[in-house]
């Protein structure tokens, strides 16, 4: 594939350089690079937005993913707007994704947004170069906004080179052991019919739940109390995936069709049915989470609105960056204990019937009977007021929608 030529005369936005290396080219102290344009697409249109051009040798590739979210539109020729080196890495990943044509050079990262690898090389053989001077990796270096890329390279150390956890890290201790384990502790479950599905450790805790009477876009059946929760729980690292949901249902029932789309157009009731199934291989244990639990692993510690760095649009697909669609899941900042898309992509369903009062300040459950049942984290639709931590939805269990899917609960064993 070559550029359009349409692409050709726009207005540089920003250049970037990473890494792209294949297995051949793992030789010790190695130093490579991965050259990337983020160029303007159709000025003319009323909604511009921008496309990704990878070089791999002699052969380009465009991604059709819209970067208008993460790298906004250059200001005037060569003037392109500064981005971070994750969020560069992770338009380097999404392309690699969507191109089949494409080798797989990607970056991989840990729940709480550190770089784990590159190239399958571990992070702690590799170092990045600015101005050939080598940089351990940090939540800093990731976070820093750099305007040219093309300083920054990525190479195999010959000695391992030991990196400090980012200032969000999650420690997690052993899952196996509950006496150790904490919250963003991490396990993998087997589904009927063999996919997998991760699963992100909550220990027991206190929370306030709801929101104060100050916080913007509130509304009135979100009573800020105190929680206690005195049981852990595993809960769904993502929504429940069509890949998983095929696997356990045998079929799909989605508008959006993806593999690693979140499951929609499924009802409370419909999300029984695939725990009745699930269950049958964890011996009881999956369920839905309880709204409370859903909003403690929502808030993961944070009493801002939105949690992880508190900003929208690097948490959620919402109104204002999802394109009218669901995304595969994951593509967004993880919360401080690694889950993602608690905000925004699907309405997730709880177990409770919906109540306007309080709920119990102990292990609440909601109350025994009612019409509708519960609807957190707000969707691809849904305006930034409705995308908040504290924000409720209620809906009779039988009907379904494009934008309601869930996320997975499992109680520890003996409990």
């Amino acid at each position: 594939m070559t550029v359009p030529t349409r692409l050709a005369t726009m207005a540089l936005a920003a250049a970037l350089s990473a890494l792209a290396a294949s297995a051949a080219q793992q030789a010790e102290g190695a130093r490579f690079a991965l050259s990337s344009l983020i160029v303007a697409k159709d000025a003319e249109t009323r909604n511009p937005t921008t496309e990704i051009a990878v070089k791999f040798g002699d052969v380009s590739h465009i991604s059709p993913w819209r970067l208008r979210r993460r790298f906004p539109r250059s200001g005037g020729p060569r003037s392109g707007q500064p981005v971070t080196l994750r969020d560069a890495l992770l338009a380097v990943n999404e392309l690699v994704a969507k191109d089949e044509e494409m080798p797989e050079h990607t970056f991989a990262f840990n729940g709480d947004g550190m770089l784990a690898s590159v190239c399958d090389v571990p992070i702690a053989q590799v170092s990045a170069l600015f101005d050939g001077s080598p940089h351990p990796f940090s939540a800093a270096l990731l976070n820093e906004p750099v305007r040219d890329f093309g300083k920054v390279e990525f190479q195999k150390s010959r000695t391992a080179i030991k990196t400090a956890p980012g200032p969000n890290a999650v420690a997690g201790g052993n899952a196996e052991d509950p006496a150790s384990r904490k919250s963003g502790a991490t396990k993998t479950i087997t589904l009927p019919g063999g996919a997998k599905m991760e699963m992100i450790w909550c220990e027991p805790g206190s929370f306030m739940m709801g929101s104060p009477p100050s916080e913007i876009g509130r509304f009135e059946d979100e009573p800020l109390h105190p929680v206690t929760l005195t049981k852990g729980f595993w809960l769904g690292k993502y929504e429940v995936m069509q890949v998983q949901w095929e696997s356990v249902m045998g079929e799909n029932r989605s508008h959006f069709k993806g593999k690693f789309l979140p499951v929609d157009s499924v009802s409370w009731d419909d999300c029984q049915a695939f725990i009745r199934k699930v269950n049958v291989a964890l011996g009881g244990t999956a369920r839905l989470p309880t709204e409370a639990e859903w909003e403690y692993a929502c808030r993961a510690g944070s009493t801002n609105p939105i949690s992880g760095n508190g900003r929208l649009p690097d948490m959620a697909w919402y109104d204002g960056n999802s394109d009218s669609h669901t995304h595969d899941v994951g593509k967004n900042h993880p919360n401080a204990w690694g889950f993602y898309d608690m905000h925004g992509n699907v309405l997730e369903w709880c177990a409770d019937w919906f109540s306007t009062a309080e709920s119990q300040s102990v292990d609440p459950q909601g109350p025994s009977s009612g019409t509708f049942r519960v609807l957190r984290g707000g969707c691809w639709f849904f305006f930034e007021r409705d995308c908040r931590s504290a924000y409720r939805l209620k809906r009779v269990p039988g009907i379904r929608n494009c934008i309601f899917g869930f996320r997975l609960a499992c109680s520890e064993k003996g409990q």
